[in-house]
């Protein structure tokens, strides 16, 4: 399983990278620097050194938390695509990971039991209740920390003049289709990152959770087009016999992008998730 979900191109390494280096420019930097002096106090008060990234895709996770994090750094990468993880770009803070092709619900969650953190990007939205709570066993097993980045909120805005009094109608349907089975059971969707929180904090873990939300403009064009062509798809497929108006919501929006007088603003969220301070070695 790979970073791609339904607000993205459909399924295919070919396809699959070109989405994500599409859109790793926004994701990186959308995501949340305050989480990173948390993480790297723990990191070094515990003498962290090794991270699994489940659902690696091209390794963009990789490319933007080794120059962060001290070294040595021991990385295993895991995704279901072979060749998603072949071509994928690795900074020398990072070393030389271990690329596990393998299922997220078998080779994913053992490669977690191995690790001192567990990280991953657009993923907890794609996956079930039942495999995150596995996830999260393993964490408070072995005192692990985790950081799972850019996760979908089921939130878009467009600014006033690009609105549209479809716009709810198409995210209703969007966000129904993002609880539909992705590989791991149903999805948990745009609760994800709340559900997560929850967890770890019944376990005793300490978290933070804050905003991270793409805001896509002009220059951002090719990423929203994409985005929108994905969100006709997954509302169509979602409700089929509002196709049409579906269409005509798309219709007018294209044209805002034509017209390069828009703002879109996706909502995502971080999450790190840390032992009690209590555990920590003395």
């Amino acid at each position: 399983m790979s970073t791609s979900d339904e607000r993205g191109p459909p399924p295919g390494s070919t396809f699959e990278a070109d989405w994500l280096s599409l859109r790793e420019a926004a994701d990186h930097r959308s995501r949340s620097a305050e989480l990173l002096a948390p993480l790297l106090r723990e990191w070094r008060t515990r003498g962290w050194r090794s991270i699994v990234d489940l659902g690696s895709g091209t390794g963009s996770n990789v490319r933007y938390l080794a120059p962060r994090l001290p070294q040595p750094q021991d990385w295993v990468l895991v995704d279901h695509d072979r060749l998603l993880l072949e071509r994928a770009s690795i900074p020398m803070e990072a070393g030389t990971p271990t690329r596990v092709v393998g299922d997220l619900a078998e080779e994913g969650l053992e490669a977690v039991g191995d690790a001192d953190l567990c990280v991953a990007a657009a993923l907890l939205d794609l996956v079930s209740g039942a495999w995150l709570g596995r996830v999260i066993e393993r964490c408070v097993r072995g005192g692990r920390g985790a950081l799972f980045s850019t996760t979908y909120d089921g939130t878009f805005a467009w600014d006033r003049d690009a609105s549209h009094a479809d716009d709810h109608l198409v995210l209703d349907l969007l966000n129904r289709h993002q609880t539909r089975d992705k590989g791991l059971g149903a999805a948990l969707g745009p609760r994800a990152a709340f559900v997560a929180r929850t967890l770890f904090e019944r376990v005793g873990y300490r978290t933070w959770l804050v905003p991270s939300p793409w805001r896509l403009g002009p220059p951002e064009r090719a990423l929203a087009e994409r985005l929108l062509d994905g969100w006709v798809a997954a509302a169509t497929e979602q409700s089929p016999r509002e196709a049409d108006r579906i269409e005509r919501w798309a219709s007018a929006k294209r044209g805002r992008l034509d017209a390069g007088t828009y703002t879109l603003t996706v909502g995502h969220l971080d999450l790190l998730a840390l032992p009690r301070e209590s555990d920590a070695p003395a």
